[in-house]
Order: C-alpha cells, then sequence, then structure tokens
C-alpha cells in the first residue's frame, strides 16, 4: 500500500468517526435543547484535534518505516489520481456551498448556516479521500 494510500485511508476513517460522531451528538444535543456555545465548539474543537493527532500518529508511523534518506516523491500516476480527486471534491463542495451560502440563509439560523458548512467541508474531503482509494484500488485508468 503506497503511503498516499495509507494517509487517505486514515483521513477516511478519521473523518468518517470523529465528525460523523460530532454531527450525531450535536443533532441529539439539539433534539433535547440542550446545547450551548461552548458544547458546540468544544466538541468541534475535540473532533479536529482528534483527527489532528490520527494524522499525526500516521505520519510519524509512516516516516519510522522509511528507510533513511529515502523520499516518497509523486509519480505521475500519483498526482493524476490526485488531480482527478481534488476536482471531483471541487464539484462536492462547490454545489453545497451554493446550497449553504445562496439557499439558507433565508430561513436558516446562523448555527445552522455554520453546522451545513462544516458539513460540506466534510462531506468534500470524504469523497476526495473515496476517489483516491478507489483510484488506488481499481487501479487507475487514463
Amino acid at each position: 500500500m503506497s503511503e498516499r494510500e495509507q494517509f487517505s485511508w486514515v483521513w477516511l476513517g478519521s473523518l468518517t468517526l470523529f465528525y460523523g460522531g460530532y454531527f450525531v451528538v450535536i443533532s441529539i444535543l439539539e433534539a433535547a435543547g440542550e446545547v450551548e456555545l461552548f458544547t458546540r465548539l468544544g466538541l468541534l474543537t475535540a473532533a479536529a484535534a482528534a483527527s489532528g493527532l490520527a494524522l499525526g500518529i500516521n505520519a510519524l508511523v509512516a516516516r519510522s518505516r522509511r528507510e533513511p534518506g529515502e523520499h516518497t516523491k509523486p509519480d505521475e500516476r500519483d498526482r493524476a489520481i490526485e488531480s482527478h480527486a481534488r476536482s471531483v471534491a471541487y464539484g462536492v463542495l462547490l454545489v453545497g456551498m451554493i446550497v449553504v451560502g445562496c439557499v439558507m440563509p433565508f430561513e436558516a439560523t446562523p448555527w445552522e448556516l455554520v453546522q451545513a458548512t462544516i458539513f460540506v467541508i466534510v462531506v468534500a474531503e470524504i469523497v476526495s479521500c473515496g476517489v483516491v482509494v478507489a483510484s488506488y484500488r481499481r487501479g487507475w485508468r487514463v
């Protein structure tokens, strides 16, 4: 498994686990009417910190597995896969931001806009990682 595929797997898992948990907890608390500003900020900070910690641990493990002096620069295939994944994720992000920025402001509260924006960004990153993983698994075809 290449280092970039491993990074995408870890990022996909951490986004799904930590931000998925964040959205589930926020939804439960909003339904109960018990969510406050510092609760939202604390949960969001915890999700971001946990995702960053998972990426940091992944980077340290990947570095420890490399031979001394070995560099892992992306080749043409890696760049093509990353470009394709980013273009698909950009489309998802663009559609989501149009909904959040052009449709939702007329009937949503400010926190609903913030939550929707974070959700769209996370979904776009999940799509990007999913395309990278699928491209490495299936084999990239130009």
